[in-house]
């Protein structure tokens, strides 16, 4: 209501009208009003969330593709796809500088608890291990360059190309773990893991029996291109545990190490 003070001056009142009606509507409920804005924020969140774990499959699943990429050059002999493969691997990089952005910013602004908090702590992993498998996979593609043209046999170059097929595999079943949330299927990543684990051995082996006809330089990197490979399949094993994690709020195993002999 509208008062007017000594001046004369009329201005309005916080006081209850002297009647006793209530001057508070129905839409001007405080506890409804707190009640919406807590609706609003929550399906803010939920969006963010939402839009989060898109991104990070979206990000696996341009690793994946480049991967692929990478692969044709080895196999197939197609160094004109390098460049592809550099240049896909810088909007790999952009998205996950953006998402790793937006997910810190997330949780600084909601503070979120229980499985949100994992799911958004964990998310940080999730990009981590996904965009060093995109940096593997630029390495491997300049690897790639250093055996172009040198004689090999076919046992060597079927493992080689098997060894692309099963760490794309892992890596693209990671994806599909992580999208599902699927914490049983993540657990057993590790023991689909050993296949690529024995094919690599086998490509070692298979380096040492061919020395002579690969040469040294050749033969080094070849190694190489199967540490890269076994790398990204440990990567994979590590989006399934954290997946699992998020789920169950319990690791299933220690996550692999040794980040810095990957390069």
């Amino acid at each position: 209501m509208l008062i007017t003070d000594v001046d004369g001056m009329q201005k309005r009142s916080h006081c209850a009208p002297l009647d006793g009606t209530d001057m508070t509507s129905p839409d001007e409920d405080p506890l409804q009003q707190g009640e919406q804005r807590h609706d609003e924020t929550r399906h803010h969140f939920d969006e963010t969330l939402d839009e989060i774990k898109a991104g990070v499959v979206e990000l696996g699943s341009l690793v994946a593709d480049n991967l692929e990429r990478a692969g044709a050059a080895a196999v197939e002999g197609r160094l004109d796809l390098i460049p592809e493969v550099i240049a896909a691997d810088e909007e790999v990089d952009r998205r996950y500088s953006e998402l790793e952005r937006l997910t810190f910013m997330t949780i600084a602004r909601h503070q979120p608890v229980a499985i949100d908090l994992r799911f958004l702590v964990s998310a940080t992993r999730l990009l981590y291990e996904l965009e060093r498998s995109g940096d593997l996979v630029v390495n491997l593609a300049h690897a790639v360059e250093r055996i172009h043209g040198i004689p090999s046999s076919k046992v060597l170059h079927g493992l080689l190309e098997r060894l692309i097929q099963e760490s794309g595999a892992l890596l693209t079943r990671s994806l599909e773990v992580f999208s599902a949330m699927d914490a049983e299927a993540g657990k057993a990543l590790d023991a689909e893991d050993d296949v690529v684990d024995e094919l690599v051995a086998d490509f070692y082996r298979e380096i040492g029996r061919e020395r002579e006809t690969i040469g040294l330089e050749a033969g080094i990197a070849l190694t190489r291109i199967g540490r890269f490979l076994e790398r990204i399949a440990d990567h994979a094993v590590n989006v399934g545990e954290h997946t699992a994690y998020i789920v169950t709020a319990t690791f299933p195993g220690h996550t692999h190490e040794g980040l810095s002999a990957e390069g």
